[in-house]
């Protein structure tokens, strides 16, 4: 493929997003139209107000966008995200901007900042003029794929010490968030997660992946070394993030989401491929979301 063609495919990547985030936005106003008229029908005839539920913001990469099922087919509405909008009471709602395969970078990269300004700027489209919160899926994207040779040790050392700049990257794209968040929605509180203990197993989905396996071959490591490498690297990704929560000022919830799936995949809370679960998965961790959502937002969620 030559620069040209890589050009024309990149334009229509990126106008497949957009069509894809119009979309989103068509639905997500008709549920905050649905939710403000009928508050103000209620009002109106002067019955109990009903809760409002909470409306987010969401960024980032597959486990916030996962639109396969189980069997890998097409199929709306099978990550964290999704079924986050079907538990609590009431049920949040969310207008997404994930995209999967998103690193970090690209989530806090040029195109996608200037939608989440649009998207700011329209109090019309928000149940309470403005998000209630912004939820963030990244970091795995930054790491797994043909790039995770780079972090392996070529020398049977297992996970290189050259992780720490994927991680350092990661971090910088979160600290922008941050400074993005105090310009554009202040005292917005941003909401996160670490992934799980990923298996390199050599299974993609839908012509990706996989992911894990090939790198990991290449340096002559097999799947037991490869758990191991993994879970390491996805400590070190937990450890920044809960550094990143510890800081009162970034106004930053981490989920821990470790330990949550079995790497067992006959089971229903296994991996579904390598680096994605089951449905059952994606519901178990937004359940982990869930108390750490009612812990800011008591009585709301």
């Amino acid at each position: 493929m030559d620069n040209a063609e890589r050009a024309k495919l990149k334009i229509q990547l990126r106008q497949q997003v957009e069509d894809e985030f119009a979309k989103r936005t068509r639905e997500h106003r008709a549920k905050v139209h649905t939710i403000n008229a009928r508050q103000r029908y209620r009002k109106s005839n002067k019955l109990k107000a009903a809760k409002q539920p909470l409306d987010f913001l969401a960024i980032g990469d597959s486990w916030f966008d996962y639109p396969l099922n189980d069997y890998g087919i097409p199929w709306p509405n099978q990550d964290i995200v999704a079924k986050l909008q079907t538990i609590g009471n009431p049920s949040p709602i969310a207008l997404s901007r994930a995209v999967h395969g998103n690193p970090m970078t690209t989530t806090m990269g040029l195109a996608d900042q200037t939608q989440y300004v649009s998207d700011l700027a329209d109090s019309a489209q928000w149940v309470n003029g403005s998000p209630d919160a912004i939820l963030v899926s990244g970091g795995g994207d930054d790491v797994v794929g043909d790039q995770f040779i780079i972090y392996l040790d070529y020398f049977g050392g297992g996970l290189s010490s050259r992780i720490q700049g994927a991680v350092d990257s990661v971090e910088a794209s979160y600290q922008a968030l941050f400074d993005f968040r105090n310009l554009y929605a202040p005292n917005t509180p941003i909401f996160g997660h670490c992934y799980d203990y990923a298996i390199p197993n050599g299974i993609g989905v839908f012509f990706q992946g996989p992911w894990l396996q090939p790198p990991l071959n290449f340096t002559h490591y097999d799947y037991a070394d490869g758990l191991t490498i993994v879970q390491n690297a996805i400590d070190r990704l937990y450890s920044m993030l809960n550094g990143l929560a510890s800081v009162k000022k970034n106004n930053y919830y981490l989920v821990d989401t470790r330990g949550t799936l079995t790497r067992d995949s006959s089971q229903p809370l296994g991996w579904a491929n390598e680096i994605h679960p089951y449905s059952a998965g994606f519901l178990a961790l937004a359940n982990k979301f869930l108390p750490v959502l009612q812990g800011v937002f008591s009585g709301r969620i």
